[in-house]
């Protein structure tokens, strides 16, 4: 994993407990919100330089992910936003497999098009736009380039 550092759990119970419930038992425990597929997508803070961890809902294809930054159609992009910004080089453990990714933001066709792949994944995301009052970020998490 290439990000080092200490780790920061999150502030917030529910992300806590899910978090190490899915590294413990590698997502058979934690696995699932609302019945759906998740992952975790573990960060660099931008203030702190902590590793942060967040569960994200699974939107998987050809072994790329999409992440919406969608914080459940609040009106402010939730705090990894920034991290994945400001530090692109992240992981995501998929059940039992960790990989190193690259984010960038998507835009245009390919945002559309991933949106339907996420709205697919998990339905909620539709309402979340529509709350939003903002143009929610989509991330693609693509497989980092081997440093050997």
């Amino acid at each position: 994993m290439p990000l080092h550092g200490e780790y920061e759990p999150s502030a917030t119970d529910w992300v806590r407990g899910q978090v190490a419930q899915y590294e413990a038992t590698d997502g058979k425990e934690g696995g699932t919100f609302l019945d759906r597929p998740v992952i975790i997508l573990t960060t660099k803070g931008v203030r702190s330089g902590k590793i942060r961890k967040m569960p994200l809902m699974r939107v998987e294809r050809d072994g790329s992910y999409a992440v919406a930054a969608s914080n459940g159609g609040a009106h402010e992009h939730p705090s990894w936003y920034y991290n994945v910004v400001s530090h692109p080089l992240v992981e995501v453990q998929d059940r039992a497999v960790r990989r190193d990714m690259i984010a960038r933001e998507l835009r245009g066709e390919e945002k559309a098009e991933w949106w339907k792949r996420a709205d697919a994944a998990y339905p909620d995301f539709v309402d979340y736009r529509a709350k939003a009052n903002r143009e929610i970020p989509l991330f693609l998490l693509e497989p980092a380039p081997d440093e050997s």
